[in-house]
């Protein structure tokens, strides 16, 4: 006897979309490597000096920081096939601390940071050969080569101020992210994210005789990365 099997569109979705989640398998590892933009939408407190406001005509004073692109990798490991831990790591971005307000128009700084993210990403089913994922973690920033620039130490040594050198402190704090995987065959895909970085650096200039200027910046940058992926 045969037997005649009738595929209805709700069967046909369920086999389909069977088929279309099994993308990923427990003990795959996904290794992504494109670029990466830091897009810092900073805030800082007022810069100050001995604990004074920087102040030339009673304005408002802050500083500012530039986007920077970089060569960017990703690497994940699945623990189930919609679970996975994430690593983010880049090569080092470059910035420049531009300050505003009554600052504005002077660069103040260079400096570079690396920031490794550790996060736990899910992945949805698949739709077609798109298949979004989010994730949570956590960054720690590293900060490093801060430098002074040569116009910014003309126009301190203006105020008195002499040999100056930069420090920013490290930052820790949270990281979230969206993103989408388009699957071109069983191992290659080409990959979009966006994360959101939780970054506040203290920054301090220290000059010759003890004194110092200060202040906070919330850099708290969006991180765009577009990769070519392997599964392994």
């Amino acid at each position: 006897m045969k037997t005649i099997i009738i595929a209805t569109p709700l069967t046909l979705a369920l086999v389909l979309g069977a088929q279309a989640s099994a993308a990923f398998e427990a003990g795959d590892i996904l290794v992504r490597i494109g670029a990466t933009t830091t897009d810092p939408r900073e805030s800082s407190e007022e810069v100050e000096l001995n604990r004074s406001i920087i102040s030339l005509s009673g304005g408002r004073s802050g500083i500012g920081l530039n986007s920077n692109t970089q060569l960017g990798a990703n690497i994940e490991y699945f623990l189930t096939p919609q679970w996975g831990v994430e690593l983010l790591v880049a090569t080092p971005f470059e910035h420049e601390a531009e300050g505003t307000g009554e600052l504005q128009g002077l660069t103040i700084a260079e400096f570079k940071h690396l920031p490794p993210t550790l996060s736990l990403v899910y992945h949805l089913p698949r739709i077609g050969r798109a298949q979004p994922y989010a994730g949570v973690g956590l960054n720690y920033t590293f900060l490093f080569d801060e430098e002074i620039t040569a116009e910014a130490d003309a126009a301190f040594a203006g105020l008195g101020l002499n040999d100056g050198k930069l420090k920013l402190d490290d930052s820790f704090g949270v990281a979230v992210q969206l993103g989408v995987d388009f699957h071109i065959d069983n191992h290659w895909l080409v990959n979009a994210s966006v994360r959101w970085i939780d970054l506040e650096t203290d920054a301090e200039i220290r000059f010759a005789g003890g004194n110092k200027v200060t202040s906070t910046i919330e850099v708290d940058p969006f991180v765009y990365t577009l990769s070519v992926g392997y599964l392994f």
